[in-house]
């Protein structure tokens, strides 16, 4: 029990500080809690009982939280889960980008992170995505942004 709570406590002081997200995964349903909103944990016996600035408060026993974690808004709005004209093609290695000269492309994991930001030099440029792991991904370019699945 010690174990739990020492872990628990090093997660919550070492909350990065741009973190906008906590989420407590427990055995029943996920809880988001915005950081604005974030008050106080505390600790009796084998409970966790999570305050927020509005009085609302949440518990939970130990034995039922599988995580908790933080993370940020994601920084891509509106994707467009089919929108295949960003790109021609998408290999391991490269994808080909439909778009002009000067575009910026970015490129994020599905928490929001981004991995790539690179100005084209061309028309219709192709990217090296030799970096990225096997994953889903989000491209943005201007105010146009789609999935893609690196295989």
């Amino acid at each position: 029990m010690k174990k739990i709570y020492t872990l628990l406590l090093l997660l919550i002081i070492g909350i990065p500080a741009m973190a906008q997200q906590m989420f407590v995964e427990k055995s029943n349903g996920t809880e988001t809690i915005e950081f604005s909103m974030f008050e106080k944990i505390t600790f009796s016996g084998t409970t966790v009982k999570i305050t927020q600035t509005d009085g609302t408060e949440s518990q939970a026993v130990m034995s039922d939280i599988a995580r908790i974690h933080f993370s940020n808004y994601v920084a891509v709005e509106n994707i467009e889960v089919n929108d295949k004209s960003l790109f021609t093609y998408i290999s391991s290695d490269e994808i080909a980008i439909n778009c002009n000269a000067g575009d910026i492309v970015r490129i994020y994991d599905i928490i929001g992170s981004q991995l790539i930001c690179t100005r084209l030099n061309s028309d219709n440029s192709i990217i090296s995505i030799t970096q990225l792991p096997k994953g889903i991904y989000i491209i943005n370019i201007n105010d146009r942004s789609a999935k893609f699945v690196k295989r």
